[in-house]
């Protein structure tokens, strides 16, 4: 899912000009680990095969809790050194980012629809950001189901930017009571996700639907107003592997209303603490640091945008091609699934997504939009 600076050593962090909390989020490269695991649980999920039910889901509420945390602390950092935050430039920067690869994968999919008779519009509503919006009114997605959650972070990205840059010049919030904001808002979602289980509301509704979804987002966003707290010292080792466990075991569960009723908030929770943990100031225990900075599963974090954009239209081809329900072609299946999605994404960060990301960190790229728009304190 979408990346952003992650990353970091409190020492390289501390380097920094100070922020109106003391926190600078610098590079925490453990959090990429913490996208490596999230993006194998939703590979995992769409392999189909037993133990996978509900892997996906968790994944994809690990990753928004990292993106509502990623976002709101460049924005809040930015705000602090400037007095202002340049939208424009982080629009520029989400293009960059996001554009290249989500282009090749629409083409490639369109091709994939094709070639299998799919309809052309599930690749248009994926490229329009709107497969959760079609998804949570009925509509049956079958080549591009996995892009509801892409079309949600990115309409979090379109809105989340706006209302705090007015929350913090117009309204004048500090971090204490943008976290109560924060705080009521995480209620208002789960009290609406909650009005829709008594109402009937059937799983691709709970699923898609924006505003139960934002929880997971809104959490990360909470969470990045507080990770200056003293009191998130407290978290340690013990409290990582109760997350992680939480996460890694929630996924083996079956899908239904009443899981996912209890299952989402819980997994919130969890990924807010494991987030929480890897991310904040202080000492922590050099086990943590040594697992999520293990190489393969921090590359598996850096490239996991495009593995999660390109792995279910490669699933997809691959379940068409090679069928039957004998072990030996199971296992076949598994490999090519896995195998492919792992060269395709691997290529499309060093071929295509490489080149755009050195342009994103380039001010030549930025400086006229950031200067354009930047958004002073009132006076």
């Amino acid at each position: 899912m979408a990346e952003t600076r992650s990353g970091a050593d409190g020492a390289l962090a501390s380097k920094a000009p100070t922020t109106s909390d003391g926190y600078r989020l610098g590079r925490r490269p453990g959090l990429d680990g913490l996208r490596g695991i999230a993006v194998l649980l939703v590979l995992w999920n769409h392999t189909a095969l037993p133990y996978s039910g509900t892997a996906g889901t968790v994944g994809v509420v690990a990753f928004f809790v990292l993106s509502g945390f990623l976002i709101t602390r460049l924005l809040l950092e930015e705000w602090d050194r400037r007095a202002g935050v340049s939208l424009s430039r982080f629009y520029v920067r989400r293009a960059l980012r996001l554009g290249p690869a989500m282009v090749v994968y629409l083409v490639l999919t369109a091709a994939v629809a094709v070639r299998y008779g799919e309809p052309l519009s599930q690749v248009l509503w994926a490229g329009l950001y709107l497969t959760n919006i079609v998804r949570s009114l009925g509509e049956f997605i079958t080549l591009t189901p996995h892009t509801w959650s892409l079309a949600m972070e990115e309409q979090f990205y379109l809105v989340w930017p706006l209302l705090l840059l007015l929350l913090l010049s117009r309204l004048r919030l500090d971090r204490r009571a943008l976290a109560a904001l924060l705080v009521v808002a995480i209620a208002a979602s789960l009290a609406y996700r909650y009005s829709l289980i008594a109402a009937g509301a059937d799983l691709q509704r709970l699923h898609n639907d924006p505003l139960v979804v934002a929880m997971s987002l809104l959490a990360g966003c909470l969470l990045a107003s507080t990770i200056a707290s003293p009191r998130l010292q407290i978290l340690g080792g013990t409290a990582f592997v109760v997350a992680l466990a939480a996460i890694l075991g929630s996924g083996i569960a079956e899908k239904s209303v009443a899981t996912y009723s209890v299952m989402v908030p819980a997994i919130t929770l969890a990924s807010v603490v494991a987030v929480a943990v890897v991310a904040r100031d202080g000492r922590k225990p050099a086990w943590i640091e040594a697992l999520l900075t293990w190489g393969p599963l921090s590359y598996l974090g850096r490239i996991s945008y495009g593995l999660y954009l390109y792995h279910y239209t490669v699933y997809y081809v691959v379940k068409h091609e090679v069928r039957g329900p004998d072990t030996e072609q199971i296992l076949v299946r598994l490999a090519l699934e896995l195998g492919l999605s792992l060269l395709v994404a691997a290529l499309s960060y060093h071929v295509v997504e490489t080149w755009f990301l050195k342009k994103k960190d380039d001010d030549r790229w930025t400086s006229v939009a950031s200067r354009s728009a930047a958004t002073p304190t009132p006076s």
